[in-house]
């Protein structure tokens, strides 16, 4: 048990960096010492699963599981504005594609011009998770100007007609997660593969919803 303390001791000011800075980027009202335990719950689940064998520093790999466990508390907490709820699903979907790629640039060190490469495709991927998230939220707006409703109305036609080019499981990824705001591993589930498996689908869907909202755009 002491042991256990220590340990929660020695990253304290870590977990509390990680919760104002997810408070802060979502708008939600969760008091952070809400959001702080419930990062030392994927703290302590870090630390269970940390090999140090792979090169990767122990913060690398426990930042994604502590706010994890952040996001998770928040969605089980109660119904979030619907602003705050497209941008929670936008933060774990950019988590999704940023943990693997952040941990590999780590253990692997490439040339500089392929880790440029690999960020430049990780924030490609981030911004096309955005614009769905907007998208989702425009689905569930209320009434607003004349203006904001036609807008809306674009934006989701252009997602429409986007996500009609996709096969039919990055489809029902797209649509589990931003649409039905389902976690990535409920979603997996519903197709019958691996949560790692449905991170590298979620990355090809936004890859290939990224490069069909680029082909509808006006010349």
């Amino acid at each position: 048990m002491r042991e256990d303390e220590r340990f929660v001791r020695e990253y304290e000011g870590f977990v509390r960096g990680v919760a104002t800075q997810t408070r802060a980027q979502l708008g939600v009202d969760t008091p952070l010492e809400d959001l702080i335990a419930f990062g030392f719950e994927g703290l302590l689940e870090a630390r269970q699963r940390f090999d140090a064998s792979k090169g990767v520093a122990f913060k690398s790999f426990a930042y994604y599981r502590v706010r994890g466990s952040m996001l998770d508390g928040i969605r089980s907490m109660a119904r979030l504005p619907r602003r705050a709820y497209a941008r929670l699903r936008a933060a774990e979907a950019a988590d999704d594609l940023a943990e693997p790629s952040a941990q590999g640039l780590a253990t692997q060190r490439p040339p500089i011009e392929g880790a440029l490469r690999a960020i430049d495709a990780i924030l490609g991927s981030v911004a096309a998770a955005y614009t769905v998230a907007v998208s989702a939220e425009d689905a569930e707006a209320g009434a607003g100007s004349p203006e904001e409703a036609l807008l809306r109305e674009e934006r989701s036609s252009r997602m429409t007609t986007a996500l009609a080019k996709l096969p039919e499981r990055e489809q029902r990824m797209i649509r589990g997660h931003y649409f039905d705001g389902k976690r990535f591993d409920e979603v997996s589930a519903e197709l019958g593969i691996s949560k790692s498996w449905g991170s590298r689908l979620h990355a090809h869907a936004l890859d290939l919803l990224r490069a069909a909202l680029a082909d509808g755009e006006p010349g």
